[in-house]
């Protein structure tokens, strides 16, 4: 590496790129396009590390195909902020989903207990909360399938985990 002497001083960088720009720098001239983590400059939407020392890198990054189009996907998605009773909304139907899958695959509520599952409310909320309306339903079903024609109906009693008998209903048509 050379150096030169510029009125008594030795100047060993003769480097064209600017000695004293940051990622942190690059990342505040494009907000919301670029983001500074560990020293390193990041696009946002794309997730890939630029040079950040090199600005004609950055425009060209910004200006090509995959990122115009990761930012078309962007602005296609519709972010909206929920408030605290819709998002409560969508978790109790996410809740009441749940019993109904474990109602037709036969699986006792018991097993929301588990601590893996610990997102889930515990089987004495759901059975409280919406075991009823989920027999509701199935009855109704089970009365518009069922109606004017034949059927069999076999009834069942069987414990829970607890020993509680429970009867279970099932129902079909006859086939003529």
């Amino acid at each position: 590496m050379r150096s030169v002497y510029v009125s008594g001083l030795a100047i060993n960088n003769l480097s064209h790129l600017p000695p004293h720009i940051s990622a942190k720098d690059r990342a505040k001239k494009y907000p919301n396009m670029l983001h500074e983590s560990g020293g390193k400059l990041f696009c946002s939407l794309c997730n890939k590390i630029l040079d950040y020392k090199r600005k004609s890198t950055i425009d060209y990054h910004l200006s090509g195909s995959k990122h115009l189009r990761q930012t078309d996907l962007w602005n296609q998605r519709k972010y909206k902020q929920l408030t605290m009773s819709e998002m409560c909304g969508s978790l109790e139907i996410y809740d009441y989903d749940w019993v109904r899958l474990c109602t037709a695959l036969n699986i006792h509520l018991s097993k929301s207990d588990h601590p893996l599952v610990r997102n889930i409310p515990k089987s004495h909320q759901l059975q409280e909360k919406y075991l009823g309306e989920v027999s509701r339903e199935e009855k109704e079903g089970r009365k518009v399938k069922l109606s004017g024609e034949p059927a069999a109906v076999i009834f069942d009693e069987t414990p829970d985990v607890e020993g509680r008998c429970i009867l279970n209903i099932d129902s079909t048509t006859k086939k003529r």
